[in-house]
């Protein structure tokens, strides 16, 4: 049976975790992911998914590219890597929703890496290059944005995530050609330009809770309309 790292609700927080995305600083994020990784244990996930009491901790990555001068560069020049979850994956509740939050369950196997923030980039790594296609590309360490809480919905009440975020320094023609997707029976998708990204964003409502939260936090900058891309990078997969 599988098993999966979860934390009390009630060892953070006073057990009431704030809804949303909570900004986690540079000078805070070390202290935060060591408590966050020595006050859990392994579970067997049935359990888990239907015990609200714990939460499990999900390293969610936004992947982007464009380069280290990312912030400065017009929607055109900067990407965001978007999937759609499939029937192929586990959780039906995300079934058809679109995300552009990479990675998964912590398991045992995570553990021997180190404490803190190696046992969480450690998770991470595995759960991108299980994704992904990458394309022989070496992965930049995570960055670590903050953290995601969503108890209005079901998987929300028994998960949390760790938002970060890994930028490739492509441009994104580069990254969209060498980057897709490896577990094509769970998702497709690919990178696209924030232009494009725009279109999708009219409808949030068709991504999941996660995403919506980090779109409007601004880790994609100000998401204006644009115009959708006519390649098919974003569906590759």
């Amino acid at each position: 049976m599988t098993e999966i790292h979860v934390v009390d609700r009630a060892a953070f927080f006073g057990g009431d975790w704030p809804q949303g995305f909570t900004p986690i600083g540079a000078d805070a994020a070390e202290a935060f992911l060591e408590r966050a990784a020595g006050s859990g244990r392994f579970v067997d996930r049935p359990t888990a998914e239907r015990t609200p009491a714990w939460k499990q901790w999900i390293p969610y990555c936004v992947l982007r590219c464009g380069g280290p001068d990312w912030p400065s560069l017009p929607a055109a020049a900067r990407g965001v890597f978007v999937v759609q979850r499939t029937s192929g994956q586990s959780e039906a509740r995300l079934h058809g929703a679109w995300s552009i939050g990479l990675g998964g369950h912590i398991e045992p196997l995570d553990r021997r890496t180190g404490p803190g923030a190696a046992f969480f980039a450690a998770a991470l790594h595995r759960e991108l290059t299980e994704e992904l296609d990458l394309g022989g590309i070496e992965l930049p360490a995570p960055r670590l944005l903050g953290l995601i809480n969503d108890d209005s919905t079901e998987v929300g009440q028994v998960h949390a995530g760790l938002a970060y975020a890994v930028d490739l320094p492509l441009a994104l023609a580069d990254a969209a050609s060498r980057v897709g997707i490896g577990e094509i029976s769970k998702m497709r998708g690919g990178f696209t330009h924030l232009a494009g990204f725009a279109d999708l964003w009219q409808n949030p409502a068709q991504f999941e809770t996660w995403s919506q939260l980090l779109v409007r936090a601004g880790v994609l900058g100000h998401v204006a309309r644009g115009t959708a891309p006519s390649d098919a990078s974003m569906l590759r997969g």
